[in-house]
């Protein structure tokens, strides 16, 4: 174990099978990229033997940057990750893991999603979250990024403060975005994304929460927001309510909810949308419930405290999980929820 604990805020996935084979093994190994934010690090991680391959510095500015959340483009082959202290979204090669591009948003850039066929991509700002007891400067944005040139395109005012979560439809038309302070989450056409007279549609997270998504409730406090495959549903991880809750996408209409734990964060749904998978912060586990029956299984394990990040392979076999206040990221046998590997990080 290591003194100084490193804050692994957002694990995400890269869900293919990297055509770079291992020096050690000769064989095709799947790849992960976590964020280390409290050093300023990526971790590359060989998920399939839990082995730490590589750490990739993202250290611009003195007093820290701390990386969030990253997004891959196997198409394009690049991936980007947020900076959310320096104000930056910086570019990478994925098969050499060098800084290609960077661009400055601004205040605390937090989620991304992609449009990886138009390569254009969708960036929140989120911050100051007040309910995490966070200070900074509003924001209601998200941004439009061209992601070859790195360049903003577009900037969307959504009306709601400490826009976080974010969702792109698989044909790239609609971004669903949730506020972590009003209760709402809001459904925006590409076509019309930026500075036009046009207003996205708004919905409720539930029907005690004030009409006016002016109104910071801070009663669900959304944090993630994940479409399932066939984009019919979308969930949304309600933090103040502890459970995630289920919205039909073509008229914003509550489907259903589920208890999952206290604080539910990150999400994950299986390639069959017949699983979901949540971190929970305050409960220090992670819920795997199945989205038929109900029915829950449940991973712990003794220092996994407040979970945070989780992602799952393109064969639904296996979880990787990151905690806010840990060293290690947890590797999870998606079907039996027991621990497969756990990897840690030293100085």
């Amino acid at each position: 174990m290591i003194n100084n604990f490193r804050k692994l805020v957002l694990l995400t996935l890269l869900v293919f099978i990297s055509c770079k084979e291992n020096d050690a093994t000769n064989e095709k190994y799947t790849k992960a990229y976590v964020a280390l934010q409290g050093s300023d690090k990526i971790a590359i991680i060989d998920v399939d033997h839990g082995e730490l391959i590589n750490e990739v510095e993202v250290d611009f500015i003195n007093t820290g940057d701390r990386p969030h959340y990253v997004v891959i483009d196997e198409i394009h082959r690049t991936w980007y990750v947020t900076l959310i202290s320096s104000g930056y979204i910086c570019k990478f090669d994925l098969d050499t893991d060098q800084l290609l591009d960077s661009v400055f948003v601004g205040n605390q850039p937090a989620l991304m999603d992609i449009d990886r066929e138009r390569q254009i991509l969708y960036v929140s700002r989120f911050m100051p979250m007040p309910s995490m007891g966070m200070d900074g400067t509003n924001s209601q944005l998200i941004h439009q990024i061209d992601a070859q040139s790195m360049i903003i395109l577009n900037t969307e005012d959504v009306g709601a403060s400490s826009p976080h979560g974010i969702a792109l439809s698989n044909d790239g038309s609609t971004l669903w975005v949730a506020s972590n302070e009003a209760s709402h989450f809001f459904k925006i056409p590409t076509s019309t994304f930026g500075p036009t007279n046009y207003q996205s549609q708004n919905f409720q997270l539930g029907y005690d929460v004030p009409a006016n998504y002016e109104i910071n409730d801070n009663i669900y406090n959304a944090l993630e927001i994940v479409l399932n495959n066939d984009n019919s549903q979308l969930f949304v991880s309600c933090s103040g309510k502890g459970e995630v809750r289920v919205f039909d996408t073509l008229n914003g209409d509550s489907l259903k909810y589920y208890s999952t734990g206290m604080m539910p964060w990150h999400m994950a749904i299986s390639k069959d949308d017949r699983y979901l998978y949540t971190t929970n912060r305050m409960s220090n586990n992670v819920v795997k419930t199945d989205l038929s029956s109900g029915d829950t299984k449940t991973f712990t394990i003794e220092n996994l405290i407040m979970p945070h990040g989780i992602a799952i392979t393109a064969d639904d076999t296996k979880l990787l999980v990151s905690s806010s206040m840990g060293d290690a990221v947890y590797i999870v046998d998606a079907q039996s929820m027991m621990l497969l590997h756990s990897i840690f990080f030293a100085d």
